[in-house]
């Protein structure tokens, strides 16, 4: 694609196929600072796209002929700068996956959108734009300056101090571009776990279970802290791949399953490998899911491996996960205490499960160290909250829906958003708190 021209003014790419809807964000955003252009089709915003540099783009999932999954992975190809939002709803979770793995979405919306949040996004993708503009500017004053130490030999500590502070407040400027890249792909993973616990089949309350548990007989096993990370994310996630099952396998007890129900059952750790593939960075949380099916002695899936061979990390979930699903009674239907299912787990070492992660297990279920989900009616409620204070955990709704991560700092806005819910879903929240720290409110 031939060079364009750069912006005077930052602009704003609508696309939706429903010509009220490009109405509707029309007048939502008139009185922004962004020229606004309107598509409604993928194919026609490429069109555009050819003629005019973006700075955001905003886009509907379904849409005829392209979906906003594939749109938005050609409009990341032609002008990668451009601030992506998708929004969709909870209904097509498997296209808002591929959204986020092929769009490289930076933001998503739940439609009908509330105006207040969009409008918030689309200032975060502008102000990505001024950073990017006012980079060029500064990259072109350094190198005017450049030129001018060398004419101006008898003022060259003045121009060299000068210089030297705007690189380091390029530099700034860059790191902390570095760590809202950070904060999109922790994002991301809250996307996978709010689909999960969306999703009626699977559960974000087990998820939390299994991944305790692997994270508490990893450091039994004293793994180095990487790999304790590795194998507590891949707890989280390990059912991901079961939003590609048919319902009426994820439904039924693995043992009411035929032989081929089974099979496809068995599936499930390939198509989460397939889901997470483009996240590079969770490749090695992705190695782990993809084996957990592997059996210590061998007879387990894809590919056969045996003991050692098969990785530490998905050697401690297979035990951690069967154990939670014999305890919710999600594998032969008949739920079971604890300790049962530890001596369900316990009978098959050395065939489905490796022994130096049963012992781990035992010390855990010896030690009553199962308290994994903390209860919801714990710290401090709504009222109770100021600006400031700073979150311990993650704070999760009845459905196990997260709604705020742990380390965040409530603002005016968080807490007024808090607020709203519990009233909106006459739903009482406790949020346990770590620090109040009056000093930071941004």
């Amino acid at each position: 694609m031939p060079a364009l021209p750069e912006n005077t003014k930052p602009r704003l790419l609508c696309v939706d196929d429903e010509s009220s809807i490009l109405k509707s964000l029309q007048r939502l955003f008139h009185a922004t600072e962004a020229d606004i252009l309107t598509a409604s089709s993928g194919a026609e915003a490429l069109e555009l796209m050819h003629q005019y540099r973006v700075n955001v783009i905003i886009t509907d999932m379904r849409m005829p002929n392209m979906t906003g999954a594939e749109f938005l992975a050609l409009a990341a190809q032609r002008q990668p700068d451009a601030y992506r939002i998708l929004m969709t709803g909870y209904a097509d979770l498997s296209s808002t996956i591929q959204a986020v793995n092929l769009g490289k979405i930076h933001r998503y919306i739940q439609k009908p959108w509330d105006n207040r949040e969009l409008m918030t996004a689309v200032e975060e993708g502008l102000s990505l734009y001024h950073l990017v503009r006012q980079n060029k500017v500064l990259t072109a004053k350094v190198a005017i300056q450049n030129k001018q130490l060398k004419e101006l030999n008898h003022s060259l500590e003045e121009i060299v101090q000068r210089r030297t502070i705007q690189l380091r407040n390029t530099l700034t400027k860059y790191k902390d571009l570095a760590a809202q890249r950070e904060k999109e792909e922790a994002a991301t993973l809250e996307v996978l776990y709010n689909i999960i616990s969306s999703y009626p089949p699977l559960s974000g309350e087990l998820a939390q279970k299994i991944s305790t548990t692997c994270e508490s007989i990893a450091k039994v096993m004293k793994l180095p802290a990487e790999q304790i990370n590795f194998v507590t994310k891949a707890g989280l996630f390990c059912e991901i791949g079961k939003i590609a099952l048919p319902l009426n396998i994820i439904q039924t007890s693995y043992s009411r399953l035929d032989g081929s129900e089974r099979r496809q059952f068995n599936e499930h750790p390939q198509f989460a490998e397939e889901i997470l593939l483009p996240a590079q960075h969770l490749s090695d949380m992705a190695l782990i899911i993809t084996n957990q099916l592997e059996r210590f002695n061998g007879g387990g899936e894809p590919a056969q491996k045996v003991g050692l061979d098969i990785p530490l990390g998905s050697r401690i979930l297979a035990a951690a996960r069967d154990f939670w699903l014999l305890v919710e009674g999600r594998l032969d239907g008949k739920k079971m205490t604890l300790r049962q299912a530890f001596d369900v787990i316990k009978l098959q070492q050395g065939s489905n499960y490796d022994p130096d992660v049963v012992k781990a297990l035992m010390t855990i279920v010896i030690n009553n160290e199962l308290d994994l989900v903390r209860t919801l009616q714990h710290g401090k409620d709504v009222a109770q909250l100021r600006v400031g204070m700073k979150l311990k955990q993650n704070l999760y709704n009845h459905n196990h829906i997260l709604l705020l991560p742990n380390g965040h700092v409530l603002t005016e806005k968080s807490l007024g958003k808090l607020v709203e819910y519990q009233n909106r879903h006459k739903e009482v929240l406790y949020v346990t708190v770590e620090t109040f720290d009056t000093t930071n409110t941004e």
